[in-house]
């Protein structure tokens, strides 16, 4: 029965079969026509809404800063994090904490795409984020109730919970995006570089307004991130109600409740095919067996009409089952389709940021100069930040010069930063790259070339994709970009262990002073 079921429901009917059931389809091919005709009367009656003042795009911008702004306070309050647990790694596992549950929390959104409405997915994120973000901020970096080892476990367990509620934010606003304009969704990415921008710069603010008083000016830093969190929201619910997100949205929703109906009236269809096959085995075993038969008004049960409600031969359980296992089979099938379309822009996009990760901001960190000294990694940090926020408006306008196979070629190119930039650092007393002009070359290209390469394929991929599936278009490009991210932050690991820790090494100095420090610091660790 279930073979038969899903036969029927999958594989194309025969010409028998379609003139048995030929007036089922011509019930569902007027509804088709009757709801694809609506909205083809709307939009010839009224154009698409204009976005007035550009409000919508401010908006989405602002969104964009607001889901990765708490994750860049946490990673640039490096100062603070070092005094208070100091000879720890903890900006190291801040980072691989959020990633790891960002990628699980993709995952999970994925699944949940179709269950929950975006609207709920966010406003959960929003709340989430909030009420954890404004728990650290009182009670660990205002009011310090807890000892040490416990804030340790409390930060990290903080970033976790925030990590979940940002990134259902961001694959939501991604899938929001995927049913716009590709414009706003350069807006969601460019926000996103600004994000790391604002943190840097209000931390170098708020340092230097109040340097005489380091914990004052990080209370004042984390309420600052707070408020925009929470002015994020409120832009959020404000464009909620707009005509010009309404109209998209609905373009959207419509093609997929019309996609419904034609998967519920062939699941009904195929459910009477199951019926008929049923009652024609018994009655072969009736016609082979006549002393069965013990009811003299013995008849069969047939069912022509989509509104029957006679009791059906399918048990209600088996019939459960069966639409469960289809509609996951359709969810599947439903991804594969999309990703045989969009498979160059998802590799383009996790190679990318998979290259950054692995050298921002780790590598980056431990690059010397002795001129620039403690500020070097200051710059280089700035430097990437600004050309990111270049190479995405940059996006903006040149994302249909290259092909899907020169995209995915140009990501693939980013991987020679990896050993450029080590050459930059090895070996420690005399890099083969020192000068100048290579740090602030590589890191200036590293940021100009993910915010381009990072950009546009989450710009062109919706636009390959038919209206019923740019959400889910937006989440896998999503999921995509978290398998960057989660591989490249091993890869740091990785490439930090090639590097070596700091051990308080001033390369600096003169070779021979350089190698006495070296050898006592040796023969002190051979010693403990």
């Amino acid at each position: 029965m279930d073979e038969n079921f899903l036969r029927n429901c999958y594989v194309i009917r025969n010409s028998e079969q379609k003139q048995q059931h030929n007036h089922r389809y011509a019930r569902f091919d007027d509804h088709r026509s009757f709801t694809e005709q609506q909205p083809q009367q709307q939009q010839s009656a009224a154009s698409p809404p204009i976005d007035k003042y550009h409000f919508i795009y401010l908006a989405l911008f602002c969104c964009g800063i607001g889901f990765l702004l708490p994750y860049s306070i946490y990673i640039t309050c490096v100062d603070y994090f070092h005094t208070q647990f100091p000879q720890t790694a903890i900006v190291f596992h801040l980072n691989f904490i959020y990633i790891i549950v960002a990628f699980s929390t993709v995952v999970f959104s994925n699944i949940i795409a179709n269950v929950l409405s975006l609207k709920r997915r966010v406003i959960f994120g929003y709340c989430l984020t909030l009420a954890t973000f404004m728990s650290i901020t009182i009670f660990c970096v205002g009011l310090e109730v807890f000892p040490p080892q416990w804030s340790y476990c409390i930060f990290l367990l903080s970033i976790g919970i925030i990590a979940i509620g940002c990134t259902l934010q961001q694959s939501s606003f991604y899938g929001l995006t995927s049913m716009l304009p590709f414009r706003y969704t350069q807006a969601v990415m460019t926000g996103e570089s600004f994000a790391g921008l604002l943190a840097s710069c209000a931390r170098i603010s708020t340092n230097l307004f109040m340097s005489s008083d380091s914990h004052l000016s990080t209370i004042l830093f984390f309420s600052l991130g707070l408020l925009f969190v929470q002015l994020c929201f409120i832009s959020y619910i404000a464009i909620q109600r707009s005509k010009f997100i309404e109209y998209y949205v609905y373009q959207c929703e419509n093609a997929k409740k019309n996609e419904d109906i034609e998967f519920q009236i062939r699941c009904h269809t195929a459910s009477i095919n199951s019926k008929q096959a049923i009652v024609d085995d018994n009655e072969e075993n009736l016609e082979s067996n006549p002393s069965n038969i013990q009811d003299l008004h013995f008849g069969i049960l047939t069912v022509d009409t989509f509104d029957d409600q006679q009791q059906p031969i399918i048990s209600s359980y088996d019939r459960y089952s069966l639409n469960l296992r289809l509609r996951i089979k359709r969810e599947w099938y439903y991804r594969v389709d999309c990703m045989r379309i969009i498979w160059p822009y998802m590799i383009s996009i996790a190679c990318t940021y998979l290259v950054t990760l692995s050298l921002f901001p780790g590598v980056e960190s431990e690059m010397i100069n002795c001129q620039w000294r403690e500020w070097l990694p200051i710059i280089l940090m700035a430097l990437f930040n600004t050309f990111d926020v270049f190479g995405k408006i940059f996006a903006l306008f040149t994302h249909h010069v290259l092909s899907p196979m020169q995209l995915l070629i140009g990501s693939l190119l980013r991987l020679i930063y990896i050993p450029l930039m080590l050459l930059c650092i090895l070996p420690k007393h005399a890099p083969l790259l020192s000068n100048l002009f290579w740090q602030l070359f590589f890191s200036s290209t590293l940021g100009l070339t993910n915010g381009y390469f990072g950009s546009v394929p989450m710009i062109r991929a919706p636009v390959t994709i038919i209206e019923e599936r740019k959400e889910l278009t937006g989440n896998l490009m999503m999921f995509s970009y978290s398998i960057g991210l989660t591989v490249g932050s091993l890869l740091s690991y990785l490439l930090d262990a090639i590097i070596g820790q700091s051990t308080g090494v001033d390369w600096c100095q003169p070779v021979s002073s350089l190698n006495q420090t070296i050898w006592a610091i040796f023969h002190n660790t051979s010693i403990s």
